[in-house]
């Protein structure tokens, strides 16, 4: 079995989160309802200096987590990778390395190399 390049599996997977997120329709279909297992939700968040995150979670059956985040005037598609409490997502994009790590209704933002991520936004609370 060939396995796609992170950077190409991420641009596969990309037209399928914008029809989840754009399609209103999807809200009523079986394969969104939360008891198959497939749905999504949404946050905002309110940081430091004013920033406003909105941040979409995209949850699919038998698939890790994605969220697409709204930072910077720019969408960022990301997955969830593993994390010691809460719930942390990475960019699937090396060119723009966000991160998000999020824990109850607190959120604080990362730019850089995954080994050693700048915090961008670090005091942020989901509505």
């Amino acid at each position: 079995m060939t396995r796609l390049p992170l950077r190409a599996a991420a641009l596969l997977a990309l037209p399928l989160l914008a029809q989840l997120l754009a399609a209103p329709g999807l809200a009523e279909t079986p394969s969104n309802r939360p008891e198959d297992g497939a749905f999504t939700s949404q946050v905002t968040f309110r940081c430091e200096r004013g920033a406003v995150v909105p941040v979409t979670y995209v949850n699919l059956p038998g698939a890790e987590g994605f969220a697409v985040v709204q930072i910077d005037g720019q969408q960022i598609a990301m997955k969830q990778v593993a994390s010691g409490s809460g719930l942390r997502f990475r960019s699937v994009d090396a060119e723009r390395p966000y991160a998000l790590h999020a824990q109850s209704r607190a959120g604080t933002f990362f730019y850089g190399a995954d080994d050693n991520p700048a915090t961008i936004l670090g005091t942020c609370e989901a509505d």
